[in-house]
């Protein structure tokens, strides 16, 4: 068992003048990492990994997770999708990164409401052409 340390460090200098923050965020207990880089084809949605209530190829421990993250290593924008008994997706820009801190997602959208759910798979689509995507999760 080991102790995650997340660091997210944002530094700016702006008209001669540099600022920077860092937050930290440690995650107790953890037993497991699993870390992946993934070829998405253009034109299709890969599934990177699935929530569930048992372990296995590509799917973890809804209970057990922690932490996880997804990373887009690609010159093109990918779209990333997070179902639960409702989906939403979120754009994320070359270089960007997107966190899930908890297997749950709520909010309310224009259109309709999502709930507290449990989150049972991420998916992406790459804008254009193939991208290149990493996740990092961590579980109990």
């Amino acid at each position: 068992m080991a102790d995650l340390t997340v660091n997210i460090t944002e530094t700016i200098t702006l008209n001669g003048q540099t600022q920077a923050e860092t937050y930290t965020q440690n995650i107790l207990g953890i037993n497991y990492i699993d870390t992946r880089n993934l070829s998405c084809p253009s034109g299709s949605t890969t599934e990177l990994f699935k929530l569930g209530n048992n372990p296995g190829a590509g799917q973890f421990v809804t209970s057990s997770f922690k932490y996880g993250r997804i990373s887009n290593l690609s010159a093109v924008p990918i779209q990333l999708y997070v179902s639960s008994s409702t989906s939403v997706s979120f754009l994320i820009s070359s270089g960007s990164s997107f966190i899930l801190s908890t297997n749950q997602t709520t909010g309310s959208l224009s259109t309709s409401d999502f709930t507290l759910d449990n989150i049972y798979s991420v998916s992406v689509t790459p804008s254009g052409a193939a991208a290149q995507v990493e996740y990092y999760i961590a579980t109990t």
